[in-house]
């Protein structure tokens, strides 16, 4: 059976990882900034040196590609080397080095598939202030002109930022890809939860990716002094929020699968003796069924309305993003989950509870992930952590589920 050079991968990632940004802590490896180029044009040579063609599509794209033996739309893997402040060395990378790896295996072996195979590093997966999952949503989907001239304080235009990485804005409007040009999509990614870890095997395969909606919400009530105003006269904004984060908790331990999340409060006047009065919060909820991501909206909503109006509090709630399910092909499901079989002794199925840019792929290719366990199921922070093995396991089952979708997709 044909397997990738471990050593080689484990360099790879441990020569990635010299790429972050001086004094920061953990991976910091942010899109857009000066590490992140560094470190893409140091990926750029390991793509050559595995045989690939190299290009940057108008997204920004870095994509390394070998030729089939057919005339057939490609098959895509990859994923992204972009991270979060603070963050660790395998979100993302392991994909993007695997895939190499498994390039570079099938050249050494002399084996040329009947599809062109390509590599992809996509821009700016992590979120930023300029946005997320840009360049998986500009293949996909495309941008709108009003997203493209937003200018971002401490971060610049949209679309300047986009060129300054190599980027055609202007060819951004419409979709970079259509449903037919991509084959089948790939994304080996660590698990970034617990669940492998806790079934004992080091790789899985992918159902699905959660839903997501998202949204701010304002609670405007009164400033006061914190030692004058008795607790019957307040307006508390906090103690507001506090009631609908309470709320929101509950609405999703009340149904098993999903998350709700109060994650980001700016308060005002963020003094310790006055009396909170105005609160602006993010309220996020995942599932891999939308109904049930639906039905916890409405229920944190009127929650929200009736926190308001107990305590005398005005409440303003945002549009709301989002983000719908994506649940994998069942044959494609089958192909990873043979694939997986081959480097553990039982495969584990499970849906992924993060975002990734299959969820923007999956709206236009065939689509799936293998999953690669993670420690302690941590991820996003320095003690982000797969041991090699497992990583080797995950590109290998990589790379046999590669040759099946080759030999199993007629042109």
């Amino acid at each position: 059976m044909l397997t990738i050079d471990p050593q080689q991968l484990r360099d790879d990632i441990a020569t990635l990882a010299q790429f972050v940004e001086p004094e920061t802590p953990g991976t910091t490896r942010r899109a857009f900034t000066d590490s992140y180029r560094a470190g893409r044009t140091w990926l750029r040579d390991r793509m050559q040196s595995a045989g690939l063609t190299v290009m940057r599509d108008a997204s920004a794209n870095l994509i390394g590609r070998r030729a089939g033996t057919t005339t057939a739309p490609p098959v895509l893997i990859g994923s992204h080397t972009d991270t979060v402040m603070g963050g660790g060395r395998y979100d993302g990378v392991i994909g993007v080095l695997g895939a190499i790896a498994v390039a570079r295996a099938l050249r050494d072996a002399g084996i040329q598939l009947r599809h062109p195979l390509e590599v992809v590093d996509f821009l700016a997966e992590e979120s930023t202030p300029l946005g997320s999952l840009f360049g998986s949503t500009a293949m996909a989907q495309g941008f709108s002109a009003e997203f493209l001239a937003r200018d971002v304080p401490g971060w610049g235009v949209v679309a300047d930022a986009i060129a300054g990485m190599g980027g055609e804005p202007s060819q951004l409007l419409r979709p970079l890809r259509r449903p037919g040009e991509i084959a089948a999509y790939l994304e080996l990614h660590i698990e970034q939860g617990p669940v492998l870890e806790a079934a004992q095997v080091p790789i899985g395969a992918v159902t699905g990716i959660v839903g997501i909606r998202r949204a701010d919400i304002v609670c405007t009530g009164r400033p006061d002094h914190a030692g004058t105003a008795s607790m019957a006269v307040r307006h508390d904004a906090l103690a507001t929020v506090a009631d609908i984060i309470r709320a929101t908790e509950q609405a999703a331990l009340t149904r098993p699968g999903t998350v709700a999340t109060v994650g980001s409060l700016h308060v005002a006047p963020n003094q310790t003796n006055v009396v909170p009065g105005q609160v602006r919060f993010s309220v996020e909820m995942r599932s891999l069924h939308w109904p049930e991501v639906l039905a916890m909206w409405d229920e944190i909503v009127a929650a929200v309305h009736a926190a308001g109006a107990q305590r005398g509090v005005a409440v303003q709630i945002g549009a709301y993003e989002d983000s719908a399910p994506v649940q994998f092909p069942l044959w494609m499901r089958r192909v990873v989950t043979q694939a997986c079989g081959h480097f553990t002794h039982h495969v584990v199925e499970l849906p992924s509870g993060a975002g990734h840019d299959g969820s923007m792929i999956g709206l236009i290719a065939p689509a799936a992930m293998i999953f690669v366990r993670t420690k302690d199921g941590r991820s996003h922070c320095p003690e982000e952590f797969a041991a090699h093995d497992d990583i080797v396991a995950g590109v290998n089952a990589l790379l046999q589920a590669v040759l099946a979708i080759d030999a199993r997709i007629e042109e």
